[in-house]
């Protein structure tokens, strides 16, 4: 089976005009994931997913957030929206903040690169990342790859608000 085969590219119905630009960002960038997620008061939660690890974030999937359970390890995605500035974490496993988050120990993603994703009135309401299961830097081209997607995001919600779900 070829990797366009082992995987599928998904969306929200409001994001699917982005859906090709998922595919390319997680080939672009070599990375096993490509995600926008909605913040929920509790939970991040998949609006559109592409890569080769569209096996584990399938759309609508969420993830727990920490909140101020201090047991838990909170999810990248969450700082990110908590902070509302872009996270890169090289490798989780050497973080002090992120080692043994639910990526790593469930996913084998321990590489993490997100950015903020505002609603018309300036509002956080999820993120642009991706996840890769080797240690590595990103370019200042990739980077901008991204916020470049961030922005088309954005250009959709503006025009729908529901576009994350």
């Amino acid at each position: 089976m070829s990797d366009a085969e082992s995987h599928k590219t998904d969306t929200t119905a409001g994001l699917k005009p982005l859906a090709g630009q998922l595919e390319k960002i997680a080939e672009l960038l070599g990375v096993k994931s490509v995600l926008v997620m909605r913040s929920e008061p509790d939970s991040m939660v998949v609006a559109a997913t592409a890569g080769e690890a569209t096996k584990h974030y399938t759309v609508g999937a969420a993830g727990k957030k920490a909140l101020d359970d201090a047991a838990r390890v909170p999810l990248y995605c969450e700082k990110v929206v908590d902070a509302d500035s872009a996270l890169f974490v090289r490798d989780s496993r050497e973080d002090a903040t992120f080692a043994g988050n639910e990526d790593e120990t469930e996913f084998g993603l321990y590489n993490y690169l997100g950015l903020p994703v505002h609603d018309a009135s300036g509002t956080v309401v999820g993120t642009v990342c991706v996840l890769d299961d080797s240690a590595r830097e990103y370019t200042d081209s990739e980077r901008e790859q991204l916020s470049a997607f961030r922005g088309d995001v954005e250009a959709v919600l503006r025009d729908d608000g529901t576009a994350l779900g």
